[in-house]
């Protein structure tokens, strides 16, 4: 872990002293953000503030954020964004940062919205004054890059964060570690800090931490468009911090500076919150934040599954050449399972692309598809499968069994179906025992099994009359 040569001594010292020059041309209320531009080809410098204000927006869109809602705003600087935020959805905002010029800036300002809940104090983000879970999300705009140890302060939003709370941030990100003299100099000294994270390393380093980061945003475009105007913005005033940008303007383009965007949920059990189903839960992205880690969380306690399933599949299909489609294939475990029997003649669908992805790392399959299993399949037509495998999709808060109509058009008439489920949702679900009561299938055989060591699981086979 590269260790980071500047101190929050040198972060608080800097913006101590600068808060009065960024002023003069940055923005005049205090805040020191980049835009989110509508059109970067026709953005000028007097667009520049709106498109700060519309990447807040864009923020907020995504937070989930309400009236009941306790943020903490980590690098609250002059308290603008705080209040911002308190009085577009009545939250409570508590801010911090490493400057004391800027609290005392941030308090004076609250004095004014007396209405408003607010708390401004001076704190370090490696050190947290607050009691584990006090919560509900974190917001940080422009900040975590000055912090002397990076990972330390992620740890610490972690720990305040409730259970299923929100992180939303942005950073500076380096693409590479390998910077120039010109980048070290222009942007890495002069900021006072190190390059840490890239965009994907970020996101690895939020999911050891037990984030499950729900989207990704690559900014570079906007970040170079933001210090092109601010160049022109500091120009008459300040000549050389205008050359200034003009360089990391050039870092930028070399690919040795850029900025990213980060939404993570806090998860500590994640087979719980992936059967949540409520009405702001979405499948395919929950799904696409697991992918990167789902085979490591889930290789011992569920791959039985999996082979389970395909081992019920051979005993009535010696075929190995025989036309398989596995419906709900996420990161392939299935189709591992079917080549590990020998089975050559794989197609694979699922609803995340992620999970794809992976699955396809994995070469088992003739194709993957994208797809939802509740819609029509735009890349197949009916009876093309002697065999289908549906392993632990069918399940809480997941596919709904009307999908097993569709499914079973496309497969051949004395083809088999492979339906793997969870026992309680077997035994609870009216609108399954009811598809599969009209659907033209004779049930062959019905085995049962654990995952996760006490959890039941059928495996049924049937064949289609």
């Amino acid at each position: 872990m590269r260790q980071n040569k500047f101190s929050e001594a040198d972060t608080e010292a800097f913006y101590d002293s600068e808060d009065s020059l960024y002023r003069s041309f940055w923005d005049s209320e205090g805040s020191l953000h980049w835009g989110y531009f509508e059109d970067l080809t026709e953005a000028k410098a007097e667009n520049f503030i709106t498109a700060c204000k519309r990447w807040n927006e864009y923020m907020l869109s995504q937070s989930g954020i309400t009236k009941d809602s306790r943020v903490l705003d980590l690098g609250c600087g002059n308290g603008n964004t705080a209040i911002w935020l308190s009085q577009q959805t009545g939250c409570e905002v508590v801010g911090i940062d490493i400057s004391s010029v800027r609290v005392e800036n941030a308090k004076t300002k609250a004095k004014q919205h007396p209405s408003l809940r607010l708390e401004f104090i001076k704190a370090s983000a490696t050190d947290l004054p607050y009691q584990d879970k006090s919560f509900t999300h974190v917001w940080s705009q422009a900040t975590l890059y000055h912090v002397h140890d990076r990972h330390q302060a992620l740890r610490e939003v972690h720990r305040v964060l409730e259970e299923g709370g929100r992180f939303i941030f942005d950073d500076l990100i380096s693409p590479t570690q390998e910077i120039n003299e010109m980048a070290r100099k222009y942007v890495y000294d002069r900021l006072l800090f190190e390059p840490i994270f890239s965009l994907d390393s970020y996101k690895e380093f939020l999911s050891e931490l037990g984030f499950m980061v729900l989207a990704t945003k690559d900014l570079k475009e906007n970040l170079h468009k933001s210090y092109e105007l601010l160049s022109q913005l500091a120009l008459a005033k300040y000549p050389e911090l205008s050359a200034a940008y003009d360089k990391m303007c050039e870092a930028i383009q070399t690919n040795q500076l850029g900025w990213g965007y980060y939404s993570c949920e806090k998860v500590s059990d994640r087979l719980s919150w992936i059967y949540k189903n409520g009405k702001e839960d979405n499948l395919e992205q929950k799904y696409d934040a697991w992918a990167s880690v789902y085979d490591t969380d889930l290789d011992q306690p569920y791959r039985c599954s999996p082979v389970h399933s395909a081992n019920a599949l051979a005993k009535v299909l010696p075929n190995k050449d025989a036309t398989i489609l596995d419906a709900g294939a996420g990161t392939g475990m299935v189709g591992e399972a079917l080549a590990e029997l020998g089975y050559t003649n794989i197609v694979g669908v699922d609803l995340s692309e992620k999970m794809l992805e992976v699955a396809r790392k994995k070469q088992v399959y003739t194709a993957l598809y994208q797809g939802n299993l509740e819609e029509p399949l735009a890349f197949t037509s009916e009876a093309s499968y002697d065999a289908i495998l549906s392993v632990g999709v069918f399940t809480f808060g997941h596919a709904h069994p009307r999908a097993l109509k569709s499914l079973s058009s496309l497969l051949k008439k004395s083809g088999y179906f492979i339906l793997t489920v969870r026992v309680d949702y077997y035994n609870q679900s009216n609108f399954l025992h009811e598809i599969l009561q009209n659907l033209p299938w004779n049930i062959i055989t019905q085995e049962q099994f654990n995952i996760f060591e006490t959890e039941p699981m059928y495996v049924l086979v049937y064949q289609k009359s």
